[in-house]
Parts: structure tokens; C-alpha cells; sequence
């Protein structure tokens, strides 16, 4: 039998190559591609309005016959033809139509016509003005999808209901009758019909929520099927050893999170399978003291660390701080960043190779192919959302299934870290240590610039650092630019103090030259994008000054705050926004009130769903056809409770009514780790 679901669309009537080719473009290759395209929304064309009860303003569905002839204005632009329409009772509305030639045309009096628009009700005259117009229709609910020119919605629907006819016996229903019945959701035929040819609007959203449902449960069952095959792999065993040697170099005593998370870390690296776990802390919550002491552990197992990082600048921090720390320890820490010498680079990788390196540091060059281990037995990821799965794979690849350790300074939400971080145990630093100064927030409008800026002067001057945060690079009238804001304030407030400007245009050898002049204190002022956002520790940076805030989310926001406040002396950050609407004005006056991450995190949440956590495309992630993680959150949390019951079976997997979800959540998650 023909696997018409995922045969390309040619094989269905009505389908040549040249159609295949605009379908394409809507990414639309398979029959399976096509039934999956979901309605972007509807035209309740199904209820039928008397003309004589028509009301100004509303948008309404009219059916009359033709009761004139089409006349016809030529203007210079636009060219109107018109017309009138009336119902049995006699009552009469006024029809305009634009530049509709083609349609115009097959209009003829006593045609019966659906109109569907606007009304426009002056005295006892009603028009509508470019209603649609449907000739000899029944009144009914048509679904409105994205498009590309020479792809109609009648076309579409046509091919859609073509497929639909074909893929019909082939559709797997994945969900179990009591989960359908629990959650109210139809069956898979009958959904695939109801979204995309509704009798009723009440149809068309059940429809909807059960493909939604249905894309968040496989992607659950994903990844709890992706953290059941780890625990299947075999892992080096490490055994535990005297922790006091390292414990004594600490220049400060760990905060009960830490010794917490370092004892679950400590368990995760006992067992024989291996440990796949996230560390989620708020800035300064001590994130790089675990990464030391895991590699610690390790190195007295005699095996060795990886420790991957998005940029050069924070590599060489990282390994300047562990290399102090664990050298004292008889630790062998070494740097290893492309920007380096190739013969440096491959000294450091014959040592690496021969096993006599317990710690690496660097970027994306410890994935490259001739970067080898003796016997890598864990890789940490620092703030891990900046690397891809498959970068992830890449440094797993490099020992024989390493533990992996990930970081994370973006504190989220549990419900909303079930579905990022699934396949991962979650360790959290909710405490600070004790001594950090929390930053001072202030909202200020532009009417306080002079001010605000004279004051970043006098600390420059002094011998402090300050951030300024900008949008976007290129300027506009509502947004500064950081490259055009970096010369205004060279012009005028500070015209005498080192400044740079930063954004992520820049080539990366240009980018890590300036945040390497800034870090070593030969720019007092550095002007950037978001790029500053994380993998800069600058402690004498005691001032941030984030313009247009109101254009940023408040995870985003804490993130740009993080980068100050990280030494001995007294930090402010500055909220500049002339927006005083009631949206900005609540994420502002929530944002002064705390320094707490979590609580920040929480916040944001409720105030803008999950969008300001995924920023752009989390990698990793499925790509969902018609489920929001901004929007169905709720829906996220049942799903959850449904996958929890599933599980409770270890043998689920093997029973025959649950093939089609295995399968189907299987093909999810290989998509997703193809990203």
C-alpha cells in the first residue's frame, strides 16, 4: 500500500508539478504537509443577517439577489463598480466593489449573492464597501490560511479536501479514547474535517484544541522518551572523594543552595548511566563554583572536563578563575579558543589527547574534529540556551557518553521549563551569597538625560565603567542606535571619556577586541545591543543605562542588569521610556521593585507568556504547526498531567494501542534535534 501521507502532493488529482511548486513554498511537500496546514483563522460566513436589522459597524454575513445593473466609475486609480442587493421583504443594501473586474463581470440581476463584511448604516441607507462576495453560496464558516501568490484560499481549500479524501484510511489515531473523552477532544478524522471545514464555530476551536493538545503531548512523550534512553547508556562511574582541599581554597563559604546542588550533582555523577542535568541560578547566585567543583570530582576520578562557552572573553574569565582556584589542587587547567596561535592550539590538543589536561575551557573549538580526549567523563555548557542540540551532541561525542552538566543564568518558570529542558533533571540556586549589593533600579523618561548622563561622567571620571543598552543597531525615530547613540554622547556629554559601541554585526575578532579593551578597564563606556547580555563579568561596572526599555521583556531586562553590581561598590540601573501606557508601566514599576530572578521570571510570565524566555527560536525545539507556548500554556500543564499518567506503565511503549504515539512522538523528537 502507497504511504500516502508522506508521498509528495503530486500524486493527489488536481496537483502538476507547477502547483507542487507554489505549495512548496508554504513548505507544503507531502500530502501529510498539507493536511497539517492549519487555518491561520476563519470567516463566520454561517449566520445570515436581515438586511433590515443591519447595524452600523458590524461585520455581518447578507445573502439577496441582485436588484440593478453593475455600474461602472472609472477614477485614475481606482476603478468602482456598483450595485444594489435586496431580500424577499424588499429591503435593500448598496454594494461597492474596487478594481474587481472579474467578478464584476459574472454579476447579473436576480443572481443570488453572499455578501460577507462591514456595514455601513447612514439614516435608513446601509452599503458595504469590498464586502467578499460569493455567487449562489451557502451561508458557511471558511477557513482562512497563509498564503503565497498564485495560492487562492478556494484553491487550497479544494486541494486540502482532495488530500483529506486520500490520507483518510491512513489516519493513526495517537490519543487513547479515555484521554480524548478526559480532555474533550475528537477523534483524528474528525478533527482533520472540523479544522479545515467547520459546521460551527464551537466545532472549529475543539478541532483546534485537540491538534494543539495533541503537538504538546507528542513533544512531552518526546522527551521523557529521550531521558529513558539515557538512563539506558552506560557512563563513567564516578566514586566519591575528599572535597575539603578544594572547599579550604574558596576565598568564601558556599550558600546552602550550593552545597544542595553540588550533593545532587555529586549523586547524578555516581551512577552508572549518564547524568543530563540543568543548574539554573540567578546572576551571582554562584553557577561557576559548581562547574569547579564537579571538575574537581572528576579530575580525582582521573578523567577529565570539558567546559564549553559562547565567547572567547568569558572563556579566558572562566579559566583565569578555575585555573586559580584549582591549580593549588594539582589540577591541570588549560584555555583552549580559536583566536589562539596554531601551534599553541596543538600543543594543547596533544595534551588533551595523552590525557594530561583534567580541565579545558573554550568556545565552539573544543567540538571541532581533531580536538580529541583520553577520557572526557563530564562536558559542562555555559548558559546553555547559546548552544544548539546538535553542538550539545557534538561535545558528548568527544568521550564515551559524558555526563553533561548545563548552565543557566535565565531563571524560568517550572511549567515552562518542562517543556525546554524535558529530557534534564533541574537543579536550582534560589539564594544568593551573602555581601551582594542589589542593584538600584530607576525608571527615567528623556527629560532626565542631561542629568543621568553628567552623573555616568563624574563616575567614569572617577574610574568606574558603565553599560549603555540600545534596541536595535540601525536608528529610527523611537529607537536609538547604539552606533549612532556611541557618537551623540561622544559629541556632547562624554567627549572626553574612552568609549566603544558593540553590537552583533560586528565580525567576532572585532567583537572580543573591544569587550577585552573594555574588561581590562581601557574603555570606561561601552554602548552595545543585547550582545552584552551574557559572558561579560566586568566587576567595576557599576552603572547600566538600558534606553527604549520598555522594548524589552523583564528576563531580558534582569539579564542586561546582571552585568553590573558584580563587585564591592554600589550599582544603579537606569530604565529609560517615555511609555506610560498601562502595560510598560506595570512590567517598569515591577521590574524596580526586586532583584530576585525567580520572582522576575514569575512576573514576566504572567505578563507576557513565555515569549520573552524563548527570545528567538530556542534550539531544540519541535517545530510546532499550529501550537503557542505565548498562548497555550494552560493546555502545557494538562498535558504534563496526562504524560505523568502514561509513564506510570513502564511497558506502554510495547502495547499496540500505543504504537502510533511512540511512532509519532519519536518522528517529533528527531525533528526537533535536527534543528
Amino acid at each position: 500500500m502507497i504511504d500516502v501521507l508522506n508521498s509528495p502532493v503530486t500524486i493527489l488529482r488536481g496537483i502538476g508539478q507547477k502547483r507542487a511548486e507554489l505549495l512548496n513554498k508554504l513548505n507544503i511537500f507531502t500530502c501529510g504537509d498539507l493536511i497539517r496546514y492549519f487555518p491561520r483563522g476563519y470567516l463566520n460566513m454561517s449566520e445570515v443577517n436581515p438586511i433590515d436589522q443591519l447595524k452600523n459597524g458590524e461585520t455581518v454575513t447578507v445573502i439577496g439577489k441582485i436588484s440593478s445593473d453593475v455600474s461602472k466609475r472609472v477614477g485614475k486609480r481606482v476603478t468602482r463598480f456598483l450595485f444594489s442587493v435586496s431580500d424577499p421583504k424588499g429591503n435593500t443594501i448598496f454594494v461597492t466593489l474596487y478594481n474587481q473586474k472579474y467578478t464584476a463581470d459574472r454579476l447579473h440581476p436576480g443572481m443570488t449573492v453572499l455578501l460577507y463584511g462591514p456595514v455601513e448604516v447612514v439614516g435608513c441607507v446601509r452599503r458595504m464597501d469590498a464586502p467578499k462576495i460569493r455567487i449562489n453560496a451557502i451561508p458557511e464558516i471558511e477557513a482562512i490560511y497563509p498564503l503565497t501568490e498564485g495560492v487562492t484560499h478556494g484553491s487550497l481549500s479544494r486541494n486540502i479536501a482532495t488530500a483529506l479524501q486520500a490520507c483518510e484510511a491512513q489516519l493513526k489515531e495517537m490519543l487513547l479514547p479515555e484521554i480524548r473523552e478526559e480532555c474533550d477532544l475528537p477523534e483524528i478524522k474528525e478533527a482533520f474535517r472540523a479544522i479545515h471545514f467547520p459546521k460551527t464555530m464551537a466545532e472549529a476551536d475543539r478541532a483546534k484544541n485537540r491538534f494543539i493538545f495533541e503537538e504538546l503531548f507528542l513533544f512531552t512523550v518526546g522527551v521523557r522518551i529521550l531521558k529513558l534512553r539515557v538512563k539506558k547508556l552506560t557512563a563513567p562511574k564516578l566514586q566519591p572523594t575528599d572535597l575539603m582541599p578544594f572547599l579550604n581554597r574558596l576565598p568564601y563559604a558556599l550558600t546552602d543552595a550550593q552545597k544542595r546542588v553540588i550533593r545532587e550533582c555529586f549523586d547524578g555523577l555516581r551512577r552508572s548511566h549518564p547524568m543530563s542535568r540543568l543548574v539554573q541560578g540567578d546572576v551571582g547566585s554562584g553557577k561557576t563554583v559548581i562547574a569547579a567543583a564537579v571538575a574537581y570530582l572528576t579530575a580525582k576520578n582521573g578523567m577529565q572536563t570539558a567546559l564549553m562557552v559562547p565567547t572567547e572573553i568569558l572563556a579566558m574569565q572562566h579559566y583565569e578563575s578555575l585555573h586559580q582556584l584549582l591549580s593549588p589542587c594539582g589540577i591541570k587547567v588549560e584555555l583552549l579558543i580559536g583566536s589562539m596561535r596554531a601551534a599553541e592550539k596543538r600543543d594543547i590538543m596533544l595534551r588533551l589527547e595523552a590525557g594530561e589536561t583534567d580541565l579545558v575551557i573554550g568556545t565552539h573549538t573544543l567540538i571541532q574534529k581533531n580536538v580529541k580526549f583520553r577520557n572526557l567523563a563530564v562536558a559542562i555548557a555555559d548558559e546553555q540556551h547559546r548552544f544548539g542540540v546538535q553542538q550539545r551532541a557534538a561535545i558528548q561525542e568527544k568521550g564515551n557518553n559524558p555526563h553533561m552538566l548545563f548552565l543557566s543564568a535565565t531563571p524560568i518558570p517550572r511549567s515552562l521549563g518542562l517543556v525546554l529542558y524535558g529530557d534534564l533533571d533541574i537543579s536550582v540556586l534560589d539564594e544568593l551569597p551573602p555581601g551582594r549589593i542589589p542593584v538600584a533600579t530607576r525608571r527615567v523618561g528623556s527629560d532626565a538625560e542631561a542629568r543621568m548622563y553628567n552623573y555616568l561622567r563624574e563616575k567614569a571620571l572617577s574610574g568606574e565603567q558603565a553599560y549603555i543598552v540600545c534596541p536595535s543597531v540601525e536608528g529610527s525615530d523611537e529607537m536609538k542606535s547604539a552606533v549612532d547613540f556611541c557618537e551623540k554622547l561622544r559629541e556632547t556629554y562624554l567627549w572626553d571619556i574612552p568609549i566603544a559601541h558593540l553590537h552583533g554585526r560586528m565580525k567576532n575578532e572585532e567583537k572580543e577586541r573591544i569587550l577585552t579593551d573594555f574588561v581590562n578597564n581601557r574603555i570606561s563606556v561601552l554602548v552595545s545591543t543585547t550582545v552584552i547580555e551574557v559572558g561579560v563579568n566586568v566587576p567595576n561596572a557599576t552603572t547600566m543605562i538600558i534606553e527604549n526599555a520598555e522594548r524589552f521583556g523583564l528576563s531580558q531586562l534582569h539579564q542586561l542588569r546582571g552585568r553590573v553590581g558584580r563587585g564591592k561598590k554600589a550599582s544603579y540601573c537606569f530604565l529609560v521610556s517615555d511609555d506610560r501606557s498601562e502595560d510598560a508601566t506595570a512590567r517598569m514599576d515591577a521590574f524596580c521593585a526586586t532583584n530576585d530572578g525567580f520572582e522576575i521570571s514569575r512576573k514576566d510570565l504572567e505578563l507576557r507568556g513565555p515569549g520573552d524566555f524563548l527570545g528567538n527560536r530556542q534550539h531544540g525545539l519541535p517545530p510546532f504547526r499550529i501550537a503557542d507556548l505565548t498562548r497555550d500554556m494552560s493546555v502545557l500543564e494538562r498535558v504534563s498531567t496526562v504524560a505523568n499518567h502514561l509513564f506510570e506503565d513502564p511497558s506502554w511503549f510495547i502495547l499496540p494501542e500505543n504504537r502510533a504515539l511512540f511512532i509519532a512522538a519519536s518522528e517529533m523528537l528527531r525533528s526537533a534535534m535536527l534543528q
